[in-house]
């Protein structure tokens, strides 16, 4: 039975099965309002679009590309806040404050 739908049909069946996956991408990132997750979802397009990597690749490459983005991004990556020494200190650093002044 699938041999009587014509070609035309099934192609379009095909490209209209690709769009709902995307589809279905954008509204999820549009509910989680990402805008600036934006330029990695359209690398991920692009990647998949011209290379011939499996599922398994490009999830390694979005992997480590997230890896990476966390590491150098300010948002995720602050530096520690000294906070007051607690009070059952035996002062044995005295002296190194001493000398830093």
């Amino acid at each position: 039975m699938l041999d009587a739908i014509p070609d035309v049909v099934t192609g379009g069946l095909n490209v209209a099965g690709g769009m709902i996956v995307v589809v279905g991408y954008a509204m999820v990132i549009n509910m989680m309002r990402a805008g600036y997750l934006m330029p990695f979802f359209f690398l991920g397009f692009v990647i998949a679009a011209f290379t011939n990597f499996n599922l398994v690749a490009l999830g390694v490459i979005g992997l480590v590309a997230a890896i990476v983005y966390i590491q150098l991004s300010p948002k995720y990556n602050q530096p520690a806040v000294a906070g007051p020494a607690p009070s059952g200190t035996s002062g044995q650093d005295d002296d190194l404050d001493d000398e830093l002044d």
